[in-house]
């Protein structure tokens, strides 16, 4: 029998080209302590890891990306991995892992397999070095914690691995000057949520798409008159086509055939009009660095926004929820102050107090949203928060793993 009572968090591996390549799970069992000290029970983390991959699914975390997953010692002398897909997974060996000859050897005999290793939280100190040098020929990524450098330079760091063939990984990356030290270094791969910082350039121009789903967001905050809604949708093609393309997607099933840009509209209604062109925002026609990122976090936050709204009593807010959700990263992704772009749409003073101040109803949540999005202790997160908005621990993370598995388009003309 599989357990249930199991927390899992995830968070973003980058490589150079800024596109999210891997997934760290957070996983925590509810009989470990938050601190997820694996080697007091092996047998546990081992359930924890197949039930991620039988009951949960990996589909829902990973999608199509690695999951990077922590072992000790004793996972790594158990008969665990051979359960596991070996292409979806970097396994990283704790910093606290005995490496003993029966370790080595399994660490080879696991990686002649085809089987990945990295090695967590790796002090670059000659002795710690020295102690895991033995492993190194088997190992892929060493991952590297920028806030515990002991007064190395990032140069330093990348010269004491240049004789051997590992990439480098570097941890709790904070902002994006810090990404561009660490590329400029050598870095292979970056860790950390700064992609979501917001970065305003000068004199940056607003996409024509994006000004077009502005002017119809306002027109369904303006008028009801599906004829004048409609007619609105005629002035911008690309707007329409993907309209067709959401409406046809797996989320609907209409019995009837689809006639007219009218009759779509009758069927979702303004409310669900303005949520799915809050994330039509972020449908821009360039490739720029983390713009795959930014997109999963924007909805990954209107779903849990929405889902929240829906558990608190509150399901006529749902599509304002999701709106707010989905807006909330949009001066990250376009470039500008988030004054620029929200005082051009006609939002109701609930919605700018939570985007522009965090406050308000949808401010407090949105706030929760952001903390579970970028939780490293997921479980303890969950236990804390849970009872500021009257809702049980486990109510709360199915409703964080609902917004982490919805698989809502972004559809681009």
């Amino acid at each position: 029998m599989l357990e249930t009572d199991i927390f899992i968090g995830r968070q973003p591996i980058f490589d150079r080209n800024g596109k999210c390549v891997s997934y760290e799970l957070l996983y925590r069992s509810t009989y470990e302590s938050s601190e997820a000290v694996f080697s007091n029970n092996a047998n546990a983390t081992a359930r924890v890891i197949i039930n991620l991959i039988h009951n949960i699914g990996l589909s829902s975390i990973l999608g199509n990306k690695i999951g990077y997953v922590n072992v000790d010692e004793q996972i790594i002398l158990s008969d665990v991995f051979l359960s596991l897909p070996k292409s979806q997974f970097v396994f990283e060996i704790l910093e606290y892992t005995k490496v003993t000859p029966e370790v080595i050897e399994k660490v080879r005999h696991l990686h002649e397999l085809g089987y990945k290793f990295a090695l967590d939280d790796f002090s670059c100190e000659n002795d710690n070095i020295e102690y895991f040098k033995l492993l190194f020929p088997y190992i892929d990524v060493i991952k590297i914690d920028l806030l515990a450098l002991n007064n190395m330079t990032l140069e330093e760091i990348i010269a004491k691995f240049s004789s051997y063939d590992i990439k480098l990984l570097a941890e709790k990356v904070e902002s994006i000057e810090i990404f561009e030290q660490c590329i400029k270094a050598g870095f292979d791969y970056f860790q950390g949520y700064f992609f979501e910082k917001p970065t305003v350039i000068s004199g940056v121009k607003i996409e024509p798409s994006v000004i077009n789903a502005i002017d119809v967001i306002n027109t369904l905050y303006s008028t009801t008159d599906m004829n004048l809604i409609s007619e609105k949708f005629s002035y911008y093609p690309e707007l329409t086509f993907n309209l067709l393309r959401y409406i046809n997607s797996a989320e609907f099933s209409f019995r009837h055939e689809i006639t007219s840009i009218k009759q779509i509209l009758n069927l979702l209604g303004p409310s669900r009009l303005r949520s799915w062109l809050g994330l039509f925002l972020y449908s821009g026609h360039h490739e720029e660095r983390f713009q795959e990122a930014i997109i999963e976090a924007a909805k990954f936050r209107a779903n849990m926004m929405r889902e929240l709204v829906s558990a608190l009593g509150k399901p006529e807010l749902s599509d304002e929820a999701f709106l707010a959700g989905s807006l909330s990263l949009i001066d990250t992704y376009l470039h500008v102050k988030m004054e620029d772009i929200i005082l051009k749409i006609h939002l109701g003073q609930p919605l700018l107090d939570a985007l522009l101040k965090r406050e308000g109803y949808f401010g407090k949540l949105l706030l929760i949203t952001e903390k579970l999005e970028k939780a490293n202790h997921i479980q303890a997160l969950i236990e804390h928060l849970a009872p500021k908005i009257n809702l049980t621990a486990d109510q709360l993370y199915r409703i964080y793993s609902k917004a982490c598995s919805c698989t809502l388009e972004i559809h681009q003309s």
